[in-house]
């Protein structure tokens, strides 16, 4: 394992974090430990979660992820872990707001969401303080200032070290520095993108801004949901899977008919280098600039051991080609 400076916060975090949105739903609280526990002895020291976890979301499993990670963090050395967590805020869904039961629905990241939702945060984490607090989605209706502002008076108060954010764009980060140095506000370590093999938007704008600004990049879904392992190959819908019992929300970013013949052939890139396929995905997203912290999520003993063992791996240039080979067919398909 390797441990990288997040931005220019005094978090150094190992490079791969360990996401816990599955904690509550399909791993229940005695599986997830052993797993926290695994992962903590492999040396990963950073956990995020949010307070809308489990996924898939609903009303019955809202704020159980924090809650297991909790239970789990009464029985280590508090410093040694470095916790991370999310505010919902408003996700502009045309489905409507998928989120409802989150404090009335409609959130926003103004004051009275933010003072509420650490508060919750911290009570289902069991811990007076989260080291790194970011923002799920952006809001472009609430001044930018006062989201840096909110973030401002939790650090004053002892509830958070470091602001960060999820899901957003290279102009929204862009002008959050912007506003942080101009106002003198807290400034983001860290963006949490979707990021992998079969998604490389990060590339063409937000790794510059990371790289030059600093800014930590956590790539969450490096596995593309489970799909880059390769178990929905030719259409398999293993029970229990994610892609098998999520929503259609989930099969459409992840499992279309392109992202699934994409994979087929990241999977056999893995197997003729005689590499776990889960494992190469997670240690292409280790090696890529401007990536501070791979974010995967697990479900099993398994599939922890595949994500640990991605810590050892270093990519050969002949891989590496092979990869970026398929990516310019597919992005670039000759029509």
């Amino acid at each position: 394992m390797e441990y990288r400076r997040l931005g220019r916060s005094g978090l150094l975090v190992s490079d791969i974090c360990l996401g816990t949105m599955t904690f509550g739903n399909q791993v229940d609280e005695a599986d997830a430990h052993r797993l926290l526990d695994r992962a903590l002895d492999a040396g990963i020291n950073f956990y995020d979660t949010a307070e809308m976890y489990a996924v898939p979301p609903t009303a019955e499993s809202y704020g159980r992820s924090e809650a297991i990670l909790g239970s789990w963090l009464k029985t280590k050395p508090r410093d040694r872990i470095i916790v991370a967590t999310k505010i919902t805020g408003p996700c502009h869904d045309p489905r409507g707001d998928f989120v409802s039961w989150i404090r009335g629905g409609g959130a926003a990241l103004d004051w009275h969401h933010f003072a509420r939702a650490i508060e919750a945060s911290l009570r289902r984490l069991g811990t007076d303080y989260v080291d790194l607090y970011q923002t799920h989605w952006p809001d472009r209706t609430v001044p930018m200032t006062a989201q840096l502002e909110a973030f401002e008076r939790l650090i004053e108060a002892g509830a958070m070290r470091y602001a960060g954010v999820s899901n957003e764009t290279p102009w929204g980060l862009t002008r959050l520095l912007a506003t942080a140095e101009a106002e003198g506000l807290p400034r983001m370590v860290s963006v949490q993108n979707n990021h992998s093999l079969l998604k490389r938007d990060f590339e063409s704008g937000m790794a510059e801004v990371c790289q030059r600004e600093e800014v930590g990049m956590m790539a969450f879904s490096p596995l593309a949901g489970g799909v880059l392992s390769g178990k929905y190959s030719g259409g398999a819908q293993p029970e229990g899977a994610r892609m098998t019992v999520f929503s259609a929300r989930f099969r459409e970013r992840y499992a279309h008919p392109r992202a699934l013949a994409a994979a087929d052939r990241y999977v056999a890139i893995a197997r003729e280098a005689g590499l776990d396929p889960a494992a190469m995905a997670v240690a292409w997203m280790r090696s890529r600039p401007g990536v501070t912290s791979a974010l995967p999520g697990c479900t099993d003993a398994a599939q922890l051991e595949t994500i640990i063992a991605a810590g050892d791996i270093t990519l050969g240039d002949d891989v590496a080609q092979a990869i970026d080979a398929v990516h310019a067919e597919m992005t670039n398909p000759v029509v």
